[in-house]
């Protein structure tokens, strides 16, 4: 991006005159959303064989008790975030299985329980998803157009690391482990 320096700036040993137009990459820093105190395992861990799961679970019981952090209200189950697609693949009602998930008393055996028993369940359908899934917001993957629309909106139009290039990606990097899954 660049600018024009309103006065002689200095920065060490370099001097910026003024009427100087500098030429900066900038380096976007805000993470989309700080979850702080509200605990959401990692899109890769797993429950019933899926990934995913786990996540949505925790996302739905912050939101059935009024707790879910304002940056995941409004993706939280739309078609076109990873929440919709999962629901998508696995053809789940919005409605049903936050029904389950209130219903299972905090266990999340019984939600696992409960996913595994439905017809739309196998093994073959979550091996395809746990392939899917860490490839959401990738070029020529669904959510592309969405992934950069997010990168539009927080960072300025680039990826905040070059190693962020999909929706897992992302939220590990807004989570701060993005070393551990891409170093």
């Amino acid at each position: 991006m660049s600018h024009r320096a309103r006065q002689s700036v200095s920065k060490g040993d370099n001097q910026v005159a003024e009427g100087t137009t500098v030429h900066a990459t900038l380096v976007p820093t805000r993470v989309i959303c700080n979850v702080g105190p509200m605990k959401l395992r990692r899109p890769t861990d797993k429950l019933a064989g899926c990934v995913w799961l786990p996540r949505f679970i925790d996302k739905a019981r912050h939101h059935q008790a009024g707790t879910l952090h304002p940056d995941f209200v409004r993706p939280f189950c739309h078609p076109l975030a990873t929440d919709g697609l999962f629901l998508a693949h696995f053809e789940l009602g919005k409605d049903e299985i936050i029904q389950v998930i209130a219903e299972s008393n905090g266990s999340d055996e019984s939600v696992a329980e409960w996913f595994q028993a439905r017809a739309q369940y196998t093994p073959e359908k979550v091996a395809a998803w746990n392939e899917l899934a860490p490839n959401i917001g990738k070029d020529g993957y669904p959510a592309h157009r969405g992934f950069l629309w997010i990168l539009k909106q927080y960072y300025g139009g680039v990826a905040p690391d070059p190693r962020v290039d999909s929706a897992f990606t992302a939220i590990a990097f807004d989570e701060g482990y993005l070393d551990e899954v891409q170093p």
